[in-house]
C-alpha cells in the first residue's frame, strides 16, 4: 500500500532510505536548469522529509523500476560503498523477441573501454516473446541494453540498441530488484518494484493490440505511479507528441477525461477511454459530453482533487474546464509559504492560485476580467471550507487595476502574473505575451513589498526561458528593483515533452 499522503511509487521508506518504482519516461535528474524535473527533483517537492534526498545511482530515462535514495550521510556513504564494492545486487527484467541460444548467457564485453559483465537468464516464454532476467555486476551506462543486444536478446522497444519497437510504445526494461544491506541495521534488505503491471504482465497479445491502446495503457500506468488518488485525481493523462498518440491531449479530472484531438482520433480513442473513466468530453470538437453506461445522470461538472484541495470542474464552459493542471507545482509552492502573507493574483481565472494561497494561510486579492470566473473562484473557496468573504475579488482589466493600486500606494507580499498568451479586453485592449510582458512586469513590480516575491509565468512557446527572464529582469531594472533570488519551474512530469522539443511553460519566482 502507498504511504499516506505520498505517491504510489513509494516502495520502502525509513529514516535512512527511500526506495521508489521510477516510471518510464522520466529522467533521474534534470539535465539542465530549464528542463523538466527529474524524478529526484520532483520527489524533493512532494514531502518535507524528502527535501534532502541524495541520488545514489541512476536509471535511464526510459527504464522503469527500483531506485533507492539516501536520506542521511550514513545511508549515502553505506550505499555508495556497496555499489562501488559490487556487493549491492541488481536484477533487471526485460522482454525480447530474440531467440536465446541457451538458458543462461554471460556477456563480459567492455563498455567505453571499461570492464563490464552481465548475466542473462531466460525466466519464461510468453508466446513469441521471452521474459529475461539480467544481472549486471558492473554499472556502466546502458550496460544491460548493450549487452542484451550483444547476446542476441535486444530489449523490445530499444531503437538505440538493435531492436525494433516490437509493437511496444516504451522501452521494455525494468529494474526489478535491489538487494543490499541496511546502512544502519546491517540486515539484508530486498527492494522490489512490481512487474505485474500492464506492460510486463503481457504476452504477445500485447503486440496484437492497436498502437493506440498499447500507448494509452503505458501512459496511464506512468500517471498512476505519480499520484495518490486519495489526494490528487486530476492530471495530464496523454501528452501530445510524447505518449505515442500523435497530437492527442487528454486531461483527467476525477472520473471525467477531457480530450482535445481531431474527430477521427476521438472515435478511435473514445471506446478505450470509456473502459476506465465515467465520461469522455471532447472539447476541441465541441461535441456533447458522452454518458457512459450505468454512470447515472451525466453532469457537466464535478469536483477534482489536487494535493488535497478541491476544485470545481465544468466541462460545458468552453476550452478549459476551470483548472490549469500544468501549474500544479507552482500552486503547491505558493501554498507552502503563503502563511501570513498578502497575495495579489492577477488574471485569476477561477482563482486556483488564490485557493492555494488561502489554504496556506494567506489573504488574497483576485483580479479577472470575467465576473463569472470570479464567482466560480468563490465557489472554489467554499468547497475547500474557505470563506470568500475574507478575500477580495475584483472585476476588471488587470492593467487598469495595477495602475489604480499604485496610485493608492497599495502593495502585496506576493504578486502572481499568469496572463493568457493572447487576450482582448472589453475596451478593445489586446494583450500579447511576447510584446506586452515588459509593461506588465513593470507595473506589478511596483506593487511588491521589499522582501516580497514576484511570480511571472508564460506558456508562449516562442519565448525561451532565457529571453523571458531577461524581460523580467529588464523590467525590474527599469523600476530600480533589485532581485535577491530567482527560482524556475516548468510543467510537471505528467506533461511529458516530445523528443526534440522544449517545455512550453516558463515560470519564475523572483525574490525582491
Amino acid at each position: 500500500m502507498p504511504l499516506p499522503g505520498k505517491p504510489p511509487l513509494v516502495l520502502f521508506e525509513d529514516d535512512h532510505l527511500l526506495a521508489i518504482d521510477k516510471p518510464a519516461g522520466i529522467n533521474t535528474h534534470k539535465p539542465d536548469r530549464y528542463a523538466q524535473d527529474g524524478i529526484h527533483e520532483w520527489l524533493q517537492k512532494q514531502h518535507p522529509d524528502w527535501r534532502r534526498l541524495s541520488i545514489l545511482h541512476r536509471l535511464d530515462k526510459e527504464t522503469s523500476g527500483a531506485m533507492v535514495f539516501g536520506k542521511t550521510p550514513l545511508a549515502n556513504r553505506s550505499i555508495t560503498e556497496q555499489f562501488t564494492a559490487g556487493t549491492l545486487r541488481k536484477t533487471y527484467l526485460f522482454l525480447t523477441a530474440g531467440v536465446p541460444s541457451q538458458a543462461t548467457t554471460t556477456i563480459t564485453a567492455p563498455i567505453e573501454g571499461k570492464p563490464a559483465r552481465t548475466v542473462f537468464r531466460v525466466r519464461e516464454s510468453r508466446g513469441a516473446l521471452k521474459l529475461v532476467e539480467a544481472e549486471p555486476s558492473t554499472g556502466r551506462t546502458h550496460q544491460v541494453r548493450i549487452h542484451a543486444m550483444q547476446a542476441g536478446l535486444p530489449v523490445c522497444g530499444d531503437r538505440e540498441h538493435g531492436a525494433a519497437a516490437c509493437g511496444f510504445p516504451r522501452l521494455m526494461l525494468h529494474a526489478w530488484r535491489l538487494e543490499l544491506r541496511h546502512p544502519k541495521a546491517g540486515s539484508p534488505l530486498r527492494l522490489e518494484a512490481p512487474f505485474s503491471n500492464v506492460a510486463f504482465s503481457c504476452d504477445d497479445r500485447f503486440i496484437e493490440m492497436t498502437h493506440s491502446r498499447a500507448a494509452f495503457l503505458c501512459a496511464r500506468e506512468v500517471r498512476e505511479l505519480l499520484f495518490d488518488p486519495r489526494t490528487t485525481d486530476c492530471y495530464r493523462l496523454i501528452s501530445p507528441g510524447a505518449d505515442g498518440l500523435g497530437d492527442v491531449a487528454a486531461d483527467r479530472f476525477g472520473g471525467i477525461v477531457v480530450v482535445r484531438c481531431s474527430p477521427d482520433r476521438l472515435s478511435e480513442l473514445e471506446p478505450l477511454l470509456s473502459d476506465f473513466y465515467e465520461r469522455v468530453v471532447p472539447v476541441a470538437t465541441r461535441a456533447p459530453a458522452i454518458r457512459m453506461p450505468n454512470s447515472g445522470r451525466a453532469s457537466p461538472s464535478c469536483l477534482a482533487q489536487e494535493n488535497g484541495l478541491r476544485f470545481l470542474i465544468r466541462t460545458d464552459q468552453g476550452f478549459s474546464p476551470g483548472l490549469f493542471l500544468d501549474q500544479r507545482e507552482n500552486r503547491r509552492r505558493l501554498r507552502e509559504f503563503a502563511a501570513g502573507k498578502e497575495v495579489l493574483n492577477c488574471f485569476a481565472y477561477t482563482c486556483a492560485f488564490s485557493v492555494a494561497a488561502a489554504a496556506g494561510g494567506g489573504r488574497t486579492t483576485s483580479v479577472d476580467l470575467s465576473k463569472s470566473y470570479l464567482e466560480w473562484g468563490r465557489e472554489n473557496f467554499r468547497v475547500n471550507g474557505l470563506d470568500p468573504a475574507g478575500h477580495d475579488f475584483l472585476y476588471g482589466d488587470v492593467f487598469d487595476w495595477l495602475k489604480r493600486f499604485e496610485k493608492r500606494g497599495r502593495q502585496w507580499d506576493i504578486v502572481m502574473l499568469d496572463p493568457p498568451t493572447f487576450g482582448t479586453t472589453k475596451k478593445g485592449r489586446v494583450f500579447r505575451a511576447a510584446k506586452d510582458y515588459l509593461e506588465l512586469a513593470r507595473l506589478a513590480a511596483r506593487l511588491v513589498r521589499t522582501g516580497g516575491t514576484l511570480f511571472c509565468s508564460t506558456n508562449q512557446r516562442s519565448i525561451s526561458p532565457e529571453s523571458f527572464v531577461e524581460t523580467i529582469q529588464r523590467a525590474l531594472r527599469m523600476e530600480k528593483r533589485e532581485w535577491q533570488a530567482i527560482h524556475f519551474e516548468t510543467q510537471p512530469p505528467d506533461f511529458r515533452v516530445a523528443e526534440g522539443e522544449q517545455p512550453y511553460l516558463k515560470t519564475f519566482w523572483i525574490g525582491l
